[in-house]
């Protein structure tokens, strides 16, 4: 069997949707990290790969896969147990409609809360030469537009007011298909609890845990509370470094007075302090 290879970052989101479903399915993998602050995936070399220079990339034998949404279908198509899609053809749209609203709209706006609060002390340390030629190297307008954005404004750029709404239309949408169902299309993991997953853990990681605890989305804060209990969490998202997520909570801890304007209905508690681990 030929081996599999993935090029990715542990920081980027698209990246663990793939490491997720490598770990469900139990699936033997060699692990090539992409260094992103560097710029290693706008090097000739990974654009070679990927055109677009963007994480990840599978290498399956000959074949050379990009999209994470394309290499989820791929690994059930390729090693179809265990299925991480449904059988019934009904469900199996609704999974699809599900990673395609998660892809087009909330993931650009997952990135604009990254950046603008995380980000941007890296940004603005650039030199405005050094900026534009990062900006430059992203093949992407709609990304680059963005980022250029949480360069120059942060917090304070409306394209994060348009995020933050973004972000919270989407914890409401799925509240409401979590409500009496332990997954998002039904009984059983499919591809639309994969790749929501790392979307609302960046939200806990950036210090706004308060949006997904609060308590009319108590069953997201449910199924939250069990995704993390399972090994392709500890395996992917959770091996984040710890350090770095303290890092990012404080960060976003001290931005939450100046976040809470932009919700269009605050919840009903406030982000804890971030307590070192041991």
């Amino acid at each position: 069997m030929a081996t599999l290879r993935l090029h990715h970052s542990i920081f980027s989101a698209s990246s663990q949707k793939v490491r997720l479903a490598l770990v469900e399915k139990g699936l033997d993998h060699d692990s090539v990290s992409v260094d992103l602050q560097a710029g290693e995936q706008h090097m000739p070399a990974y654009r070679a790969l990927n055109p677009r220079g963007v994480v990840p990339t599978l290498i399956h034998g000959d074949a050379v896969l990009i999209e994470s949404a394309a290499i989820l279908e791929y690994l059930d198509d390729a090693f179809p147990e265990p299925a991480l899609r449904p059988h019934d053809a009904v469900a199996r749209q609704r999974m699809r409609a599900w990673v395609r609203r998660l892809d087009d709209v909330h993931h650009p706006a997952n990135g604009m809360m990254h950046y603008a609060l995380l980000g941007r002390p890296a940004l603005k340390a650039l030199s405005p030469e050094r900026l534009e030629a990062m900006l430059q190297a992203m093949p992407n307008r709609r990304d680059r537009a963005l980022r250029a954005a949480a360069a120059r404004l942060g917090i304070e750029a409306p394209e994060f007011a348009d995020a933050v709404r973004t972000q919270e239309e989407m914890l409401d949408a799925l509240d409401t298909d979590l409500t009496n169902r332990p997954f998002l299309i039904g009984d059983d993991l499919s591809h639309a609890d994969l790749v929501a997953l790392p979307y609302v853990a960046r939200l806990e990681q950036m210090g706004l845990l308060a949006l997904i605890v609060a308590s009319d989305r108590r069953h997201l804060a449910g199924w939250y509370d069990r995704m993390k209990t399972r090994p392709s969490w500890r395996e992917s998202i959770g091996a984040l470094p710890a350090n770095v997520v303290q890092h990012w909570q404080s960060l976003g801890q001290q931005a939450w007075p100046r976040i809470v304007p932009h919700l269009q209905r605050p919840p009903d508690v406030t982000p804890a302090p971030v307590v070192p681990r041991p």
